[in-house]
């Protein structure tokens, strides 16, 4: 007998395609289910990244500074507009810096927003004019800035590369403003002589009859002052104890009126003696210069 087949039923096909559909649906939403912890995190790092990019962005641009920045200028000019504004600048202690100078270092225009004035850098500034010692800035609401100065006092002039300015009497420099009405002072030459004025002055203040015949006065050597009288005389003062070389010197002035003799140098550096040198052909004229004259040194 021939075996015969069973025919097979025209649904067992599409059964099993569908049970392979199911399958795989499975498998999709069991590997869904297994990623969700994983995409959350990171769904969140990217936003993050993202925040962060453009926070970073903004910063950097500018853009938050520049937007500060106006708002605060626009707060400024708001507090103007209610009336705190500059409308005046008192000044105390001003005798001889410049108005035009002081206004330059203080920098503010009337009108401008008193709050808007930085008080401590307007200090500084000011300070660094030639005259001023030291000086305070204040506001004083609503609309007025005030200035008090304590000023310099010049004490000499120092001549230095073929330039003179003002020095006080601690050597530090003022300048050149205000130099022609100081004419009086004793010009001082060497490149350390501003920081011994007040030592200069103290000797020149044992004798200040003697003082006023000075015209200029030379730091010599680091150590020890020439002065320069004004008829042409160097005198040389010893480096231990000047005052009373000094005071010596104009002793014997009184007494021998040696400073209107024919006299180049009077050397004081010897505790004992007094050195003079003469002017060429002087010696023979004056009969007090064999009695004072020695060995140049």
């Amino acid at each position: 007998m021939r075996r015969v087949k069973p025919k097979r039923s025209r649904g067992s096909a599409p059964r099993r395609a569908s049970t392979k559909a199911k399958h795989r649906t499975r498998k999709r939403s069991m590997a869904i289910r297994r990623l969700k912890p994983l995409l959350l995190p990171a769904l969140s790092l990217a936003a993050l990244a993202s925040v962060a990019y453009g926070g970073y962005w903004t910063w950097s641009s500018g853009w938050i500074q520049r937007q500060a920045e106006l708002a605060y200028l626009r707060t400024l000019q708001w507090t103007a507009d209610l009336g705190l504004a500059v409308r005046e600048v008192y000044v105390s202690g001003r005798a001889e810096t410049a108005q035009s100078s002081l206004l330059g270092a203080l920098d503010v225009r009337i009108g401008n927003p008193i709050l808007a004035v930085d008080v401590d850098q307007a200090q500084q500034r000011i300070e660094q004019l030639g005259w001023v010692a030291r000086a305070t800035v204040e506001r004083r609401f609503p609309a007025t800035l005030h200035i008090s100065l304590q000023e310099r006092r010049a004490a000499a002039i120092w001549q230095r590369k073929g330039s003179f300015v003002l020095v006080d009497i601690d050597g530090v420099v003022i300048g050149t403003e205000g130099l022609e009405r100081f004419d009086h002072l004793k010009v001082i030459v060497g490149e350390d002589a501003p920081q011994r004025t007040r030592d200069l002055l103290r000797v020149l203040s044992a004798a200040p009859g003697l003082a006023e015949r000075v015209d200029a006065a030379v730091w010599v050597g680091d150590r020890r002052w020439n002065m320069r009288l004004n008829n042409g005389i160097d005198v040389r003062l010893p480096e231990q104890d000047p005052t009373a070389a000094w005071a010596r010197l104009a002793e014997l002035d009184s007494t021998h009126g040696i400073l209107d003799k024919d006299i180049r140098a009077i050397d004081l550096r010897l505790p004992d003696r007094l050195v003079v040198r003469m002017n060429d052909g002087a010696a023979e004229k004056s009969p007090i210069n064999t009695k004072l004259r020695g060995n140049d040194t």
